[in-house]
């Protein structure tokens, strides 16, 4: 009995660590409509429409139509590259 909840114990707390996504900054700078953001961190931002996006991170870009990363992505910009489209919000993987 006492190996079963052992076990149990483990295994939950490797389910719990598995599931833990670090926070984490792109390496390089971004710059979204003219303003250069170095190092940002990983998650979503506002923009305003048209989004002009010049990504020399080390991370993808994902432009959202919709507010809070909504709705349907716009533009996916990868490393070393740039796009213009419409948007209203961003995320930095």
């Amino acid at each position: 009995m006492r190996r079963r909840i052992a076990a149990a114990g483990l295994l939950a707390a490797a389910g719990v660590f598995a599931l833990a996504v670090p926070a984490q900054a792109a390496t390089g700078v971004l710059v979204v409509n003219g303003v250069p953001h170095e190092n940002p961190q990983r998650g979503c931002y506002a923009t305003s429409s048209p989004v002009s996006i010049q990504n020399f991170t080390t991370s993808v870009v994902l432009v959202h139509a919709a507010a809070n990363c909504q709705g349907p992505v716009t533009a996916e910009v990868d490393p070393g590259r740039s796009a213009t489209t419409f948007g209203a919000s961003y995320f930095v993987f």
